[in-house]
């Protein structure tokens, strides 16, 4: 008898460790439904710690990620050694270490003229595509740095994996933000820093 207790007790444990502990940490926000097509990515960046919600228990899957936005997450997926969020130098801005790092390893970034304190600038798809090439250690122009990415299958078009069908103009949401970035995770192991010279890539097809 005592040892059919320990038996279950067991069980429960095991159970506990193996499905119900993940179950629990799902959080649903009124934003994306069940059928939502980044519902599990966006699932697992929270999870992750990643990203987070907004107050009202909605994600925002459709806003329009700022380039500090983008820059954080990505930073926060890969949790690189050399990366603190302690900086004496930090003015307060919550954004100050994640660009901070990202110029150190030479990614692009804009740098716009009287930005308000905590404001942040709208990402088109090209321009993510361009910071994510930075981060893989190439460095490319913004086109060069689709096609780049395409080639190598570290992100897909929004239409097509076509470069027309990349739609590089097109506003980047925080869905489609975090899409690229579990993909590019899958594939890269670690962020690089990007070379100063820019250089022509030389697309698969013309090799």
């Amino acid at each position: 008898m005592i040892g059919r207790k320990f038996l279950l007790a067991g069980l429960c444990i095991m159970m506990f460790f193996s499905g119900y502990s993940v179950h629990a940490e799902e959080i649903k926000f009124q934003d994306v439904g069940e059928d939502h097509w980044a519902k599990d990515t966006i699932q697992w960046a929270v999870n992750e710690k990643i990203v987070d919600g907004y107050p009202d228990n909605t994600f925002k899957p459709e806003q329009v990620v700022g380039q500090k936005e983008f820059i954080a997450l990505l930073v926060r997926t890969y949790k690189p050694s050399d990366f603190s969020l302690d900086d004496p130098n930090n003015t307060g801005e919550w954004s100050y270490p994640y660009t901070h790092f990202a110029f150190s390893y030479g990614w692009y970034v804009i740098v716009p003229f009287h930005q308000p304190k905590g404001s942040d600038i709208g990402l088109a798809r090209g321009q993510a595509a361009k910071i994510i090439a930075d981060a893989t250690g190439k460095n490319y122009n913004q086109q060069d740095s689709i096609r780049y990415l395409l080639d190598n299958s570290f992100v897909e078009g929004k239409v097509d994996n076509s470069f027309e069908g990349f739609k590089e103009g097109d506003p980047l949401t925080r869905a489609e933000a975090l899409t690229m970035i579990k993909r590019v995770r899958s594939k890269l192991d670690k962020l690089q820093k990007s070379p100063k010279e820019t250089v022509k890539y030389e697309p698969k097809s013309e090799k």
